[in-house]
């Protein structure tokens, strides 16, 4: 597959947000917008300045990973994974420290942004040994908690002025107590759907270098594609397969997490984190393990967790770690919620994700289940 275009995130946000410079929002100036704002030697990608030259925002476009011999940094990263929130967190603190209080923080990639409210006592939440080695994914002491208190929405931004003209309105009308965080809050199931968005973005791009290396398919896969076209009439691109296997994938583990508090299931934990596996392959392996585990007990379920040409196998994703984290992320984000209790997201979530004229091929040969208890079924 050729190399796919880096997109200037920082760049492009700098410019957008530069074009507000000297203008008020809620009566509040914005005085600059500063690219590599540094913090005690460290650097947050923007700062946003207010009329004191202060930052009322700082935003995070990138993902700095710390090692042994040096650092890498990540622009492919989920919003709101705690990595990469936890960086931008630990630069608050270290200006708190200093007198500085910045009240907002974001993280954003080339399509989404999280914004987030910083609590006064931010000084009093983070692990200062963590913040000192670097450690972004360990600096907030209680994430979920903070997460939940303290999220105010997390959004698509396509690199518009409305979308940034936005973020400024709410950061400056919340600090100026114009608005309420409540008000300004987005309901829970459009964030859920938002992250479970942003892991299917995240995950796609390597399922296609794996399955379409030189942006043509396999040899193996497209034997098979052509007799599922042959069988269908329908032959996706690989950039479209790879959305509908990382689509799969996803549905396919939220599902297993719902089942696990209605069947007698193995639990799934972060694979990767508790050292179970140590590779891309050996984790889609093992994961196949546990959904092939829930059709014999749940003597159901068998569409979503047995999809054919959909189903990602261990050749179908490149390795790289940060796949691994992405795993680990969303089996620790789906312990955090009741996704059964927030409507039909996953229903939801496939009509934005797969476009309309393969969503109508796609939906004769796969269309998802809402995820609903059987009548019948206790909890265990």
């Amino acid at each position: 597959m050729a190399p796919r275009r880096e997109v200037d995130v920082l760049g492009r946000i700098r410019d957008i947000l530069g074009k507000f410079v000297g203008q008020k929002f809620n009566d509040v100036t914005i005085a600059g917008v500063r690219e590599q704002y540094e913090v005690d030697g460290r650097f947050a990608d923007l700062a946003i300045l207010k009329d004191d030259g202060k930052p009322i925002l700082l935003i995070e476009t990138k993902k700095v990973r710390h090692h042994a011999r040096g650092f890498r940094v990540e622009r492919r990263f989920i919003v709101t994974s705690e990595d990469v929130v936890g960086q931008v967190v630990a630069y608050v603190a270290i200006l708190k420290k200093s007198g500085i209080y910045v009240p907002f923080v974001a993280t954003a990639n080339d399509k989404q942004l999280a914004l987030f409210k910083v609590p006064e006592n931010i000084d009093e939440l983070v692990d200062w040994k963590a913040i000192e080695n670097r450690r972004y994914d360990r600096v907030i002491k209680d994430f979920y908690k903070f997460r939940g208190q303290n999220l105010i929405s997390h959004e698509r931004h396509n690199f518009s002025e409305e979308s940034f003209k936005k973020l400024l309105d709410t950061v400056t009308g919340i600090y100026k107590k114009k608005y309420g965080i409540e008000e300004k809050r987005q309901e829970l199931h459009w964030i859920v759907i938002e992250d479970l968005r942003g892991f299917v973005d995240f995950l796609s791009p390597f399922i296609e270098e794996a399955i379409a290396p030189n942006g043509r398919f396999r040899p193996d896969l497209r034997q098979r594609l052509d007799e599922y076209s042959q069988r269908t009439g329908y032959r996706p691109t690989p950039d479209g397969l790879a959305r509908e296997m990382a689509y799969v994938l996803m549905n396919k583990m939220v599902f297993y997490k719902v089942l696990e508090r209605f069947y007698n299931l193995p639990r799934l934990e972060p694979l990767h984190e508790k050292g179970v596996v140590t590779t891309c392959s050996s984790y889609i392996k093992k994961l196949n393990v546990y959904f092939e585990k829930a059709v014999e007990v749940s003597k159901d379920f068998e569409a979503v967790f047995r999809t054919g040409i959909y189903d990602v196998t261990e050749n179908d994703v490149v390795e790289n770690d940060e796949v691994l984290n992405a795993l680990d992320w969303l089996i620790e984000y789906l312990g955090q919620y009741k996704i059964e209790e927030l409507g039909d997201i996953i229903g939801y979530i496939y009509e934005e994700l797969i476009p309309p004229e393969e969503r109508h091929k796609l939906g004769q040969f796969y269309t998802p289940k809402p995820i609903a208890v059987p009548r019948g079924i206790k909890k265990i």
